[in-house]
């Protein structure tokens, strides 16, 4: 075989193993949980996505246990990322009917988050929102594929987290417009996830460090239900 010809094979494998990565990361389960729970169109998110996105975030300092709690109270999250990370501050959480929860920044994003499936050490979300570019609004819907594991090491517990974002834009408007939304979604996106990625952080150091204070926090809030102030108390104090 020329060199040529084995150059050619290389970027073809390399091409056909990227358009393939997506379709790999999420496992046959989830992908019947997908199409069982939101239909044929969702696949087309994973498979068929307009961005990929991938965050790792390692030691965190936090129980497997406790990560799990966090992650499935939300809105106790968001309340504890208000007070250990400003730049959250405009976001808005609230519970919506059929297990939905629903996130709002007024600064130009909006969706509402579905779980799809939920076993011990992964999560998978579906969630159908927009987003404001230029003062035009482009409708979404993105895959989330959240995974995590506990590591021990000379007795400190932590947790290591993998999330993998699918996002696939509904329509995309022709010309000009098409092409500057294209340069600046990923931006976009990327910004957004690193913030999110640095309050995930901080909320964990501050839970681990200070529980207490934390505690103190949620309850000053009066956002929190008594109920899930004391599972809190449960799990962190």
């Amino acid at each position: 075989m020329c060199r040529q010809s084995l150059i050619c094979l290389r970027i073809t494998a390399l091409l056909l193993a990227l358009v393939f990565i997506p379709a790999q990361i999420i496992s046959a389960s989830d992908i019947s949980s997908l199409l069982e729970k939101k239909g044929p169109a969702a696949k087309e998110v994973v498979t068929r996505p307009t961005i990929v996105r991938v965050t790792e975030l390692t030691r965190l300092p936090i129980s497997l246990r406790q990560a799990e709690f966090l992650i499935d109270h939300p809105r106790l999250s968001m309340t504890l990322a208000h007070f250990y990370d400003p730049s959250l501050d405009a976001y808005k959480i609230e519970d919506r009917p059929g297990g939905l929860v629903h996130v709002d920044d007024p600064a130009g994003l909006a969706g509402d988050v579905e779980v799809v499936n939920s076993i011990p050490g992964r999560r998978l979300y579906f969630i159908t929102g927009h987003f404001d570019i230029l003062k035009m609004r482009f409708n979404a819907h993105m895959v989330m594929n959240l995974t995590y594991s506990e590591r021990t090491r000379e007795a400190r517990t932590s947790v290591d987290s993998t999330t993998t974002c699918y996002i696939r834009v509904n329509s995309i408007l022709g010309g000009f417009f098409a092409k500057v939304a294209a340069f600046l979604f990923p931006k976009k996106v990327d910004a957004r996830i690193g913030r999110f990625a640095n309050a995930v952080n901080r909320v964990a150091i501050a839970v681990h460090d200070d529980p207490s204070g934390a505690y103190s926090k949620l309850a000053a809030s009066g956002e929190i239900s008594p109920g899930e102030l004391k599972e809190f108390a449960g799990m962190f104090l």
